[in-house]
């Protein structure tokens, strides 16, 4: 690929870095809720994103050559018990390529977590558990459109193990359709080719309301911030070091009997924490659930 402006091995940290930023942090939307036993939830949804904006391990903001990636991702949730929630969120596939490059896909990495409910009737609060398994490809290279002799590694899993432990709280009024939820989280992280990365702390905020009684629409405020300070470029070519704040829009109308259409619009600034090791730009998605009431046949 061009090395106009990074040497090639520095863009492959900084893209690394944002992949893995932007493609492990599920944790956008917590709630306090847990299923009914035997109600599922079922969606698939499809994101894009396209930037040359990269910033820095020092928050400096940076031109590169434009990175796009897009992701078609599977998540559900079923109930246990009404208790205890399980949650499955697994990238199908994720299409990667900078502007200079082929663009490369593979599967990303599953991630399974079980959310037990603490309170329920008048607080609802849960504490969740979800080991990410490295299903992911940790290794896939895309040829340069330009140099046939220059390759980078564009992976769509990190190749480490790591486990989410989140706390999360919800209230419903009782006369009017609003919600709100609030969540904080620890991800603690493993390594990968005899490399330790920072352990991370999520937070996060969302409300909803019910519009005209027939559509959803959500607002969200998520910070992710790395627990110790990675000061060596070489530490963060699998996401170590990257924090922000992101926020996002959404709304969900139903079309048929369960099935529902949605669509979402995410962002970063810095107000809750400055950006650092990663690509900052608009992400759109759009996708279709299905909801299972436990009476369903």
């Amino acid at each position: 690929m061009s090395c106009s402006i990074y040497p090639k091995n520095t863009i492959r940290a900084i893209l690394l870095g944002w992949l893995l930023s932007f493609t492990v942090f599920p944790v956008l939307a917590q709630s306090g809720w847990t299923k009914q036993k035997r109600e599922g939830f079922y969606q698939l949804s499809f994101q894009t994103f396209s930037s040359e904006d990269y910033y820095t391990l020092d928050g400096d903001l940076l031109n590169t050559n434009a990175f796009g990636q897009q992701s078609l991702v599977f998540y559900g949730e079923y109930g246990l018990t009404d208790r205890l929630t399980l949650i499955a969120n697994l990238p199908l596939q994720v299409w990667n390529g900078f502007s200079t490059t082929e663009t490369v896909s593979g599967l990303g990495d599953l991630r399974l977590e079980f959310k037990q409910a603490l309170l329920k009737k008048y607080l609802p609060l849960t504490l969740s558990v979800a080991p990410e398994i490295p299903t992911g490809r940790a290794n896939h290279f895309a040829q340069s459109t330009i140099n046939d002799f220059e390759e980078i590694n564009l992976p769509s899993g990190d190749g480490e193990f790591n486990v989410w432990t989140t706390l999360a709280s919800s209230f419903a009024l009782p006369n009017a359709p609003f919600y709100g939820s609030i969540f904080a989280a620890y991800n603690f992280r493993t390594s990968y080719d005899d490399v330790s990365f920072s352990d991370q702390v999520a937070i996060g905020a969302e409300i909803g309301y019910k519009i005209a009684d027939k559509v959803w629409v959500n607002a969200r405020l998520n910070g992710l911030n790395s627990v110790d300070d990675v000061l060596v470029a070489t530490d963060f070519v699998r996401g170590d070091g990257t924090e922000y704040t992101s926020y996002s829009f959404g709304a969900s109308v139903p079309v048929y009997k369960g099935i529902h259409l949605t669509v979402n619009y995410r962002d970063f600034a810095d107000f809750l924490y400055q950006r650092r090791n990663i690509y900052s730009s608009g992400v759109f998605s759009f996708g279709v659930y299905f909801e299972r009431k436990p009476n369903t046949p």
